[in-house]
């Protein structure tokens, strides 16, 4: 059974695939609008208005510990209007959303189930935690993210940071 992903890059060695039932939209935002919230777990860069409502937008490369070797801010100041997908996925009867900032989209790719191998353990730790397979398509190495759990692990993050 061939199972589809929305695969994008989130450096040269990084490649996530994400559900396409749980990919809503591609976004592009101006730097001046994303709104920094003070106090909130620093793989935020922060909220901007999307369609009517507040949005929040992901820092990958500080998540997913690509950007060690430089300074966040930078980085940041680099992205001048940063690419992000928009990831939604029902979490015990409320609708969770966030926009992932991604280096490169790549598109839709079709993987059949019987290609999807277990993580290997050089995988890093957020990876290990957050993906639950992956496939190697194309020369590539994609992770296949698991929107419930990386959603829910977002928030659970966030709290824990907003109530130290």
């Amino acid at each position: 059974m061939i199972q589809e992903y929305f695969s994008v890059q989130l450096s040269d060695s990084i490649h996530l695939g994400l559900p396409l039932a749980d990919m809503t939209t591609v976004a592009q935002f101006e730097r001046q609008d994303i709104c920094i919230v003070p106090g909130v777990a620093p793989f935020w860069y922060g909220v901007v208005n999307f369609k009517g409502s507040l949005l929040w937008v992901l820092d990958t490369d500080h998540l997913f510990n690509l950007d060690a070797k430089s300074d966040r801010l930078e980085v940041q100041s680099l992205i001048q209007k940063p690419v992000a997908v928009v990831l939604s996925h029902q979490i015990e009867g409320i609708q969770k959303r966030v926009a992932l900032v991604v280096q490169k989209l790549q598109g839709i790719v079709g993987i059949e189930s019987n290609k999807l191998k277990s993580l290997p353990t050089s995988a890093s730790s957020a990876l290990q935690n957050l993906c639950t397979a992956m496939a190697e398509q194309d020369n590539q190495t994609i992770y296949i993210l698991n929107s419930e759990v990386f959603l829910q692990q977002l928030h659970q993050q966030s709290t824990l940071t907003v109530a130290a």
